[in-house]
């Protein structure tokens, strides 16, 4: 099974502004929006990213596969 990929994308000024926020590195911000980590931290990220902006994306099965012409 393949895994789904799942990520906040959020303008970096604001990546910028949690990480200094925080007092973490942009790359754990990064890690948090890719959902890569699953720490309190991690969820404290990504709810501010949502409510501050961010958009959430999934990738999902295609519904249209098994339709024939």
């Amino acid at each position: 099974m393949v895994k789904k990929e799942k990520y906040i994308k959020l303008h970096k000024d604001k990546v910028k502004e949690i990480a200094s926020i925080k007092s973490v590195s942009v790359v754990t911000v990064y890690a948090a929006l890719k959902f890569q980590t699953q720490t309190p931290l991690a969820m404290l990220i990504r709810a501010w990213a949502l409510n501050n902006g961010g958009k959430l994306f999934e990738e999902t099965n295609n519904p249209y596969e098994t339709i024939t012409l």
